[in-house]
């Protein structure tokens, strides 16, 4: 029997093809239930019929394309991803992931194969969560973890999921249906661009994931008086912005020097009434820690509480810290991590082992069925962003190790 393998060239055609879908000068604007992002979807369905898989979109508006297995009763094994992106972002960015599996079913029908094991290639829906705020959405409803508040959000155009998720062939109403129980998926398995620097610096093409970061987050509100700018001493104001400052720099030094956890960022500033010649009065700063360890965002936490009240009793100011969505860390197993480690060096790769400071579908899909996935390099490490590049050989490289993994996999 002929070892499948993937076609490189046409993986990167494909590639390239969706990356035209949404392009712009600002970069891919394929933003979740969008026209562009319809367009997307639409040009991967043709794909995966094309490879001979039986497409359906599911209530929550997932894309799956399925070939049966040649042993009835086996559960399927999944590869997927999204190809929905932020706000002027890059073209690989759970493209690959969906694309390299997509490319796995047409290698293995280019060589007359079947698995023992029914095979899925899955589109989850608004991966991204740039639309309605709220991310995972696709993935989420297959693991039957979506909450009363995703199923009321209303976008900042004031329309409902609901509308969006007809739009794009889903159901709302019968979204509960999304969900697959545990023992319907045999493994789900997932390539990605690194989104960060570590294989990119180290020159080492595979990444074995040993985990997905944890994520708090926080929205922090600082309440001074609004007064003028002109007329009001310095030791007179009750300034909330450079009580806010104060934050940010602390946030900064929870991570970077007192290293309470991996990685801490202040993203996002609102002052009000946010006038040039006007003292800020209210200021919200929005807040996030990353770790893959519960305990240490726990103690991130105390941490900004600490620091947030101080500011505020020494600046003579009011505090309020309003805790927001949290995702708790999801480690692979380690029996994942060797089979992903298997497949590298059957495919002729070096691999190392690294951590998942972003989040994916796959942390979602954990609590249904064991996963794992692969990382190749990200140039310079940058990702979310029009000068997130992989290149073709990378690329190709992580489509073939996850062949090898589907195969292993399959046999196992």
């Amino acid at each position: 029997m002929t070892q499948p393998n993937i076609n490189a060239d046409r993986l990167n055609r494909t590639l390239q093809e969706l990356g035209q879908i949404g392009d712009s000068p600002l970069g891919m604007q394929r933003i979740a239930f969008s026209p562009e992002d319809i367009a997307g979807r639409d040009y991967t369905i043709n794909l995966m019929r094309n490879a001979g898989l039986e497409t359906r979109i599911d209530p929550a508006g997932n894309i799956i394309g399925r070939r049966e297995g040649s042993v009835p009763g086996l559960p399927a094994i999944a590869l997927g991803s999204h190809t929905d992106t932020v706000p002027s972002g890059g073209k690989y960015d759970g493209a690959l992931g969906v694309l390299a599996g997509v490319e796995c079913a047409q290698s293995l029908a280019d060589a007359g194969q079947s698995l023992r094991h029914p095979l899925e290639v899955v589109v989850f829906t608004n991966e991204e969560g740039t639309r309605f705020h709220r991310w995972l959405i696709g993935s989420r409803a297959m693991a039957g973890q979506l909450m009363d508040e995703d199923l009321s959000a209303v976008d900042d155009e004031g329309v409902t999921l609901a509308t969006r998720m007809a739009d794009i062939g889903g159901d709302l109403s019968r979204v509960a249906e999304s969900a697959r129980s545990p023992g319907e998926l045999a493994a789900y398995f997932e390539l990605h661009i690194e989104q960060g620097p570590e294989l990119y610096q180290s020159g080492v093409p595979i990444g074995v994931v040993t985990g997905i970061t944890g994520r708090g987050m926080f929205e922090v509100e600082f309440k001074g008086m609004s007064n003028h700018a002109g007329t009001t001493p310095m030791p007179a104001r009750r300034d909330a912005l450079v009580s806010a400052s104060r934050l940010v720099l602390e946030v900064q030094r929870i991570a970077a020097d007192s290293e309470v956890c991996r990685v801490a960022t202040a993203g996002a500033i609102h002052a009000h009434p946010n006038a040039v010649n006007v003292i800020p009065g209210h200021v919200r700063v929005g807040v996030e820690f990353r770790d893959l360890e519960i305990s240490a965002l726990d103690d991130a936490e105390s941490e900004l509480r600490r620091a947030a009240n101080a500011i505020a009793s020494n600046d003579g100011i009011s505090v309020e810290i309003h805790r927001q969505r949290h995702t708790q860390g999801v480690p692979v197993a380690p029996g994942m991590q060797a089979l992903v480690e298997e497949a590298a060096r059957l495919s002729g790769f070096p691999a190392q082992r690294v951590p998942s400071g972003a989040g994916h579908d796959a942390q979602a899909i954990a609590a249904i069925t064991d996963m794992a996935m692969i990382f190749v390099p990200s140039v310079d490490g940058i990702s979310h962003s029009p000068e997130e590049y992989s290149s073709p050989q990378d690329c190709a490289n992580g489509a073939q190790v996850l062949m090898n993994l589907l195969l292993l996999a399959d046999r196992r």
